[in-house]
């Protein structure tokens, strides 16, 4: 994953992160992932989150995003 972002508005959070899959994946199950990794955040925080994922090829990430990540854990 890369670009996590996130704000406080009021009572709730917004949080927006990208998840990387290989090619070898298909988009339903990058798809199904990506809904289970939003529900987990919405589970795990104290105040009701809007959590926005976009997906993203593995193989293309150098290409579409040429500019260093932080690459350690939140």
């Amino acid at each position: 994953y890369h670009g996590v972002r996130f704000r406080n508005s009021g009572m709730s959070l917004w949080i927006e992160l990208h998840l990387l899959f290989p090619g070898s994946v298909s988009i339903e199950e990058a798809h199904r992932k990506a809904t289970r990794v939003e529900q987990v955040l919405q589970e795990s925080l104290p105040l009701p989150a809007q959590v926005t994922t976009h997906l993203e090829s593995e193989e293309d990430h150098s290409r579409v995003h040429p500019e260093p990540h932080y690459e350690g854990k939140p």
